[in-house]
């Protein structure tokens, strides 16, 4: 049931609902480790699923075989007594902000919050980000158990209803009036799976060919955006595909940021270029947060021992700090996929510009939820720091979110497309920006602060 809080599935109140029934069958059947294994591997293996489509079976289990033990040490709550469950939300979050940074860099794909993105009070990410959002969702659950469980009162459930549900009050993201033109192209793959490049210039060359189509129409765009791995080759090594950019930049008097894997110095780089009109390249951003297993392998040697696939990654070289695309009054934060999920490395983006463009490369899992799920977390992340996100995909979906969440406009996955949209330019600080990255640390004392506050009310009646 959780797993279908997430898209594209998407029901958001299965969330709470999945919570309240885990409750009911700790408290009914015990065997408090064992239930909580079996709850987290039904739910990774289930939302995960869309990893193990062309890299096989094994990494899949192995990614939910390790999320599991993030969920295990939740078996200790019931030593605290029979109101054990209060305290879980704060701990269920505590391990979920864990997993998000360790191992490896963590992996926070399936926390709550991301799946709320459709709920009423999704606006709780501007004050606390994805972290408030996760506690919200795991509050309303023990409220929902509360509800259910005969003769404990309608008090305590209606408190953390009423905390969960003030986030439909707050108000809005700024969006100021739209004066910026972009579009964003999703130009395909001849291949989907590992192997989408595995042609040379052959994504390019259907970027390119996408971009020229998609200018004679529509408004003139001020900025031509591109996905990850868009130009399949080092246009900087490559003269005739860097001609080939220059060229259609110079023609449309357009600048284009582009999707590109570089080698520097013998080194793999997963760069988001900015390339002027007769200027050429300008700023260059490398992708922070490699994806592990994919652009770098731990544990290589220990691997190696089971198969050779970890030797077909050769490892990329992380970049080093934030850098902006500045195009007029745009100043464009890149965002490169597995990125997304890094709460640091968004936040410090955020505080220096004023729209995001999220570059990604679905081909790898095309046909699954991945692109879906990917998109939701963009929408909250626009929740969280008052930005447009300009998300384009070489094989879909791609969209435009406002700061508000909502997408604007979108396409279909697998068909070559684009989209030529106004977005806003806002630099607008959030609350949640205002607290600044330990914003996290402040939602887990006011949840420890919950579960503590209702453990003693529930004594109190006890009593009486």
């Amino acid at each position: 049931m959780l797993s279908a809080a997430f898209k594209p599935i998407g029901l958001w109140f299965a969330a709470p609902l999945a919570i309240a029934l885990l409750i009911h069958s700790i408290e009914k059947y015990g065997k408090n480790f064992y239930s909580f294994g079996i709850f987290a591997f039904a739910f990774n293996a289930a939302g995960l699923i869309w990893s193990n489509k062309y890299v096989g079976i094994t990494p899949w289990i192995a990614l939910v075989l390790l999320q599991i033990l993030f969920y295990l040490p939740l078996g200790f709550l019931k030593r605290i007594g029979e109101s054990w469950y209060f305290f879980l939300p704060v701990a269920f979050l505590a391990l979920e902000e864990l997993r998000a940074r360790f191992p490896f860099g963590g992996f926070g794909w399936l926390r709550i919050g991301f799946s709320q993105v459709d709920a009423p009070y999704a606006r709780l990410a501007s004050v606390g980000g994805v972290s408030l959002l996760s506690l919200a969702t795991l509050l309303l659950g023990v409220a929902a158990f509360q509800l259910a469980k005969r003769g404990s009162g309608l008090t305590l459930p209606a408190i953390a209803i009423a905390l969960t549900l003030s986030g439909i009050f707050v108000l809005p993201n700024n969006s100021p009036r739209q004066t910026f033109q972009v579009l964003a192209v999703q130009g395909s793959v001849p291949k989907l799976g590992l192997d989408f490049n595995e042609r040379a210039t052959e994504v390019f060359n259907r970027h390119l060919i996408a971009t020229e189509k998609a200018l004679t129409k529509g408004k003139k765009p001020d900025l031509i955006i591109w996905p990850e791995n868009s130009v399949d080759v080092d246009p900087f090594n490559n003269p005739k595909v860097g001609s080939a950019i220059a060229s259609l930049v110079d023609k449309a008097e357009v600048p284009l940021i582009i999707g590109a894997v570089l080698r520097t110095n013998g080194q793999l780089q997963n760069a988001s270029i900015l390339w002027q009109p007769r200027t050429g390249a300008t700023t260059r951003y490398l992708k922070r947060h490699l994806t592990p297993f994919g652009e770098v392998m731990p544990l290589r040697s220990a691997l190696t021992f089971f198969s050779d696939l970890p030797n077909q990654v050769e490892d990329f070289s992380p970049g080093k700090s934030a850098v902006i695309h500045k195009v007029g009054q745009a100043n464009i934060a890149p965002i490169i996929c597995f990125e997304l999920i890094d709460d640091r490395l968004i936040q410090s983006s955020a505080n220096q510009s004023n729209l995001f463009v999220v570059q990604t490369n679905s081909a790898t899992f095309a046909n699954t939820a991945q692109s879906a799920q990917q998109l939701a977390i963009t929408r909250i992340r626009s929740i969280e720091h008052a930005r447009y996100s300009v998300s384009v995909s070489t094989v879909g979906i791609s969209g435009i979110v406002d700061t508000n969440g909502v997408v604007r406009k979108s396409t279909k996955e697998n068909i070559t497309a684009s989209i030529n949209s106004a977005v806003a330019l806002n630099s607008t600080r959030t609350l949640y920006d205002r607290v600044g990255q330990f914003a996290w640390v402040l939602v887990l004392l006011v949840g420890l602060g919950f579960g503590a506050a209702l453990n003693v009310a529930a004594r109190m009646t006890k009593r009486r």
